[in-house]
């Protein structure tokens, strides 16, 4: 006998409560309150930067989400991922943005993969 999730009413629940939150502005936010810059990002070459800046500030746009359950002595704890494409327009992407949330929606952890090379990119190198 084989056991699916596929019709669960968990899906219903889940869509519900994530259709009440506005997830694109979870990632807006983060972009203000970093002020568009990260600082000590290393890229998929190992190539230290001292800080990136982007030349206008993209518009993130959620292209996945998912789920988690992380199971402990006390209890489960839960999280959400939400995967971004960062665009400066339409037709520009200049790289993506990963937030893990908690179950009270702080952001605990993110993710950066910036397209150095980009014309909207600043990346200033790491000389030391």
């Amino acid at each position: 006998m084989t056991t699916t999730l596929k019709a669960h009413p968990i899906w219903q629940n889940l869509s519900q409560a994530l259709a009440q939150i506005d997830l694109n502005q979870i990632a807006r936010q983060h972009l203000q309150d970093c002020k568009s810059e990260i600082h000590g990002y290393w890229d998929e070459n190992d190539q230290l930067y001292e800080t990136i800046r982007f030349k206008q500030t993209p518009t993130p746009q959620l292209i996945s989400s998912s789920i988690g359950v992380t199971p402990n002595q006390t209890g489960n704890t839960y999280w959400l991922q939400l995967r971004y494409a960062l665009n400066i327009s339409l037709s520009v992407t200049v790289g993506e943005l990963l937030l893990i949330l908690n179950d009270s929606l702080e952001v605990i952890d993110e993710n950066w993969f910036i397209n150095v090379q980009s014309p909207y990119v600043v990346a200033v190198i790491d000389h030391n």
